[in-house]
């Protein structure tokens, strides 16, 4: 029997409660690989209406989520031995109930997703740094979403290094699924979060090539020539993921070094072994080797931008290698996220006397 399967092993018995903020109907991989292992995970998921027509009232759910879930939680929390909030505001509000309420008592506390933009200086933003500051008592283990981080936000924070562990992302079986198609003409770019569409419209405006790109909320403050196109129509991730498919590559502009962010997008292009090129951050170069399994360039440098996309361009097998390689890298993250997790929840457990007392029997 594989040992992460194995009855024994340290974490085995444990009951976790999943604090999400979106509508989980059983597709989320993460959970069937959880299931696995421990003995009951359970879900904490925003109150939404059945009928997908309620959009408004569906986000507007979802957003509040961030805050009454953890309300919820709390009531439950005798039931389960660890609460991992899968995002940050989750785990800021559940990390001050604990810290004021049980300090200190099960269960125990993880923060998936954990990070600050420190590019910010916004005084709104200063306070909601200062509430993290205030929840930390309250939160046994952070996971961050890049090595580097750990060492930053030990620091800022006086964490314990041995309690932050930058756990990667894992892309869908969806995406790895994807039948592959020859590569069309055209460049394609898409996401909203600390994008920087305009370097990229200004890296391609002297090549001619044609480039799509998809994003509902981009107001370009560059001129926008002919073989640049806007994709503002809402799209599906089937849609999206044809998009991805039939392009000659993609290209993922990021604005700051400091900010973690694309990283998703980025997974997603690399499972469909499409060539990628990707402003390196923080969270961008744990994923990828310059050259190897994508192309990396500056945040905001127009000509080393230009460079990576003409190299691709040029240089179909290379971009197809890149690709294909890229695909292959993807595959193991899954193994490595469980690994990772699985020593955390071990840790876990050994926090837990009665857990403890419950393997014995």
């Amino acid at each position: 029997m594989a040992d992460e399967q194995r009855p024994g092993r340290g974490y085995s018995r444990l009951k976790l409660l999943m604090l999400v903020n979106w509508r989980e109907d059983g597709k989320w991989h993460l959970l069937h690989s959880l299931r696995q292992r421990v003995q009951d995970v359970a879900v904490q998921q925003p109150v939404l209406p059945k009928r997908t027509t309620f959009g408004k009232l569906i986000a507007l759910s979802c957003y509040l989520s961030e805050f009454y879930v953890p309300v919820t939680a709390i009531f439950k929390r005798k039931r389960f031995d660890v609460v991992i909030s899968w995002q940050m505001r989750l785990g800021v509000c559940y990390g001050l109930l604990k810290r004021f309420f049980h300090a200190g008592k099960p269960p125990v506390h993880i923060i998936q997703d954990f990070h600050i933009d420190l590019t910010q200086t916004r005084w709104l933003y200063r306070l909601q740094v200062c509430l993290l500051q205030l929840a930390i008592p309250g939160i046994d283990y952070f996971f961050t979403t890049s090595a580097e981080e750990e060492i930053i936000y030990s620091r800022m924070f006086n964490i314990p290094l041995s309690r932050i562990r930058f756990l990667p992302l894992a892309e869908s079986p969806a995406s790895f699924n994807e039948p592959a198609h020859p590569g069309a003409d055209y460049i394609f770019a898409f996401g909203k979060s600390d994008r920087d569409f305009d370097t990229l419209i200004q890296a391609v405006t002297p090549l001619g090539i044609q480039t799509y790109i998809l994003s509902r909320g981009y107001c370009p403050q560059v001129s926008v020539p002919e073989h640049v196109h806007l994709i503002r129509d809402y799209v599906s991730n089937t849609e999206m993921r044809r998009w991805i498919s039939f392009s000659r590559m993609v290209v993922l502009p990021l604005k700051d070094y400091r900010i973690s962010a694309g990283q998703i997008s980025m997974l997603e292009t690399m499972a469909m072994a499409k060539p990628l090129v990707v402003a390196e951050n923080m969270a961008t170069r744990e994923y990828a080797v310059h050259r190897q399994t994508a192309m990396f360039y500056p945040s905001g440098d127009i000509r080393n931008l230009k460079t990576q996309i003409l190299y691709l361009w040029e240089h179909p097998e290379t971009a197809e290698e890149i690709g294909r390689q890229g695909r292959i890298s993807t595959m193991t993250l899954n193994k490595r996220r469980m690994a990772i997790m699985g020593d955390v929840l071990t840790e876990c457990a050994a926090l837990l006397p009665e857990y403890v007392d419950r393997t014995r029997v």
